[in-house]
């Protein structure tokens, strides 16, 4: 989008403490018992009309509950955005 040499600097940053936040104190995804999980995280990692992608530890199939996973699942959404 700007070329390699001509990425600008953040201007802002964020560091989250979501193993203290009240709403989520470290929570991560589960699969329900009886649930199926290939077609669950498949459904949450879909893209909405090539404008808004979906990642993380929730939408990995492989690797769910894992930071890889969300690692993975960022990367693959990356590709996907970049090959649109």
């Amino acid at each position: 989008m700007f070329g390699a040499d001509k990425v600008p600097n953040p201007t802002d940053y964020l560091v989250t403490r979501w193993g203290t936040d009240e709403f989520s104190l470290g929570a991560y995804s589960f699969q329900k018992v009886g649930s199926d999980p290939y077609d669950d995280r498949n459904n949450i990692m879909k893209q909405v009309d090539d404008k808004v992608w979906f990642a993380g530890e929730a939408t990995s199939v492989k690797y769910p509950s894992t930071t890889h996973g969300a690692l993975l699942s960022g990367i693959e959404a990356a590709q996907n955005i970049i090959s649109n």
